[in-house]
């Protein structure tokens, strides 16, 4: 079954709360795992795996929280993806690292190949700026800095 696992959801929902700040003043975690329903321990270690990668800064303090450490347009989905998840393999013989034996008399393997390089340009070509343009994570932003506005 292909999925996308929760942590990498979880990411990208983290991810475009953060773009929709438009000033990237930081959030709250405590109003990020309330408003996109994130167990809060949860939040926590994909925001430190993110911080680790560069793509995101905590700030500490009453006023502090998360936010983007780069623009927007210069983070892709395949850059979160692979930060939280590692690189992208739909099966081991398409270079992730193992050998395969019947890599010469494999005839799924051009398929299983095209289709790992689709997924992979396609998450390349989306970044967090063209998420932002649904009216969904528009409305998510001003309801993540309501909730903000509480805990402060």
């Amino acid at each position: 079954m292909f999925r996308i696992s929760r942590r990498l959801d979880y990411g990208v929902q983290l991810m475009v709360a953060l773009a929709a700040e438009e000033e990237n003043h930081p959030i709250p975690t405590a109003a990020l795992a309330e408003k996109l329903e994130i167990p809060l321990p949860f939040l926590h270690q994909i925001a430190h795996t993110l911080m680790q990668a560069g793509l995101i800064k905590a700030s500490p303090g009453p006023r502090g929280g998360l936010r983007l450490s780069q623009s927007p347009a210069s983070i892709s989905l395949l850059r979160i993806s692979e930060t939280l998840e590692g690189p992208i393999c739909l099966n081991p013989c398409l270079e992730c690292g193992e050998e395969c034996p019947r890599q010469e008399s494999c005839t799924a393997m051009p398929v299983w190949n095209s289709l790992q390089d689709l997924i992979v340009r396609n998450l390349d070509s989306v970044h967090l700026d063209m998420l932002l343009t649904s009216s969904d994570a528009l409305q998510n932003l001003f309801k993540v800095k309501e909730m903000a506005g509480k805990l402060n």
